[in-house]
């Protein structure tokens, strides 16, 4: 009695057939064989390609790593019957890989986002102004990390934080053209009011500000956007630190004042580093007790004591105004978390 064939096991089939059934072409077939990533187990009487279960088996292994990702190559290394390569290490890779392109899709169409905003109020955009809109957010990608840019007010609402600045800008076009100096009150309170602005477009993160600030000095498709030159800068500095300067006169000893006045300027050009440096300890969680919250507290006692001094009556003074001036606080980045991780840091120190 002739022998029956499995019915689990399906008869070889030509290219065509296996191609049809399994949703590809016969030319990936053929290529899959001069690869050596899939040849046919045998060959009809005509000369045709013939594919036996185990081939049909390969395939679906093959077009499954495929859907995951992997290229032809990865694939052939992983069906080797003593492959060494890991699987694991290779999804991984892979993974890593589909990451790497899920971020940059993303920060592309945010720049496609970005740009839509940017020309909402215009029938159609000049060629030059959409180049020099794409230059800034280019520029603003080299910068910030996509997380960064969401809290940065300079990038997700340009226009209309280019108006307020231009508002500022003309102000103090104003008042330097009607002679004003930076110790002048109108000075100092534009000066504050500018140093508000870019604390609040910066979302009161002086990293933030930090990344700007190197931006704006490297950058020329952000110095052309802005349209503020280092003059006025220097303005705004020099006024922000007679608005402060000014706050100490009202309280302090005329001896006392007159050692601060001196040193306070160039000193406190080392906060912002530090400040950046206690809002990190902060975000990582970093106790202010640490060794790294103290040696924090150890920068901030050497600025202190740069513009104070080291007599204990006059550093009484300053620290009397500091405590009780909220003024002094006004457009500096400096949150009440961050005034208290140094404050417990110092007690720490001294102890």
């Amino acid at each position: 009695m002739k022998q029956r064939k499995s019915v689990d096991t399906p008869e070889p089939m030509l290219a065509g057939e296996l191609a049809r059934r399994a949703g590809i072409t016969v030319r990936t077939l053929h290529h899959y064989d001069a690869l050596g990533l899939l040849q046919p187990s045998g060959r009809s009487e005509a000369g045709y390609r013939l594919y036996n279960a185990r081939d049909i088996v390969r395939l679906q292994r093959i077009q499954l790593l495929k859907n995951l990702g992997f290229s032809l190559a990865e694939i052939g290394r992983l069906l080797l019957n003593n492959s060494s390569h890991s699987i694991k290490a290779l999804v991984d890779d892979n993974i890593d890989a589909l990451n790497t392109q899920i971020d940059s899709a993303t920060r592309l169409r945010d720049q496609l986002q970005q740009l839509r905003d940017a020309f909402a109020e215009e029938a159609e955009p000049s060629m030059e102004s959409f180049l020099a809109t794409l230059a800034l957010l280019e520029a603003y990608s080299r910068y910030f990390s996509r997380d960064e840019l969401k809290d940065l007010r300079f990038y997700t609402r340009q226009r209309a934080t280019r108006a307020q600045w231009q508002r500022l800008l003309d102000e103090l076009n104003a008042i330097r053209d009607e002679g004003a100096m930076p110790n002048s009150s109108t000075a100092q309170d534009l000066a504050v009011r500018w140093m508000e602005q870019l604390e609040q477009d910066t979302a009161g993160n002086p990293e933030l500000l930090h990344k700007l600030s190197l931006m704006a000095e490297r950058e020329q498709a952000l110095q052309e956007h802005l349209a503020i030159d280092s003059e006025q800068v220097s303005f705004i500095q020099q006024a922000f630190l007679e608005h402060k300067l000014a706050i100490f006169r009202r309280h302090l000893s005329p001896s006392v004042y007159a050692y601060l006045a001196k040193r306070y300027g160039s000193y406190m050009e080392r906060w912002p580093p530090l400040l950046r440096r206690i809002n990190r300890l902060l975000e990582q969680g970093i106790s202010p007790e640490s060794e790294a919250g103290r040696c924090a507290a150890q920068e901030w006692l050497a600025i202190f004591q740069g513009y104070a001094g080291t007599d204990p009556k006059a550093q009484a003074e300053i620290r009397k105004v500091q405590m009780n001036e909220p003024e002094l606080r006004r457009g500096t980045w400096l949150r009440d978390a961050q005034l208290d991780f140094l404050q417990r840091a110092l007690v720490a120190l001294q102890q």
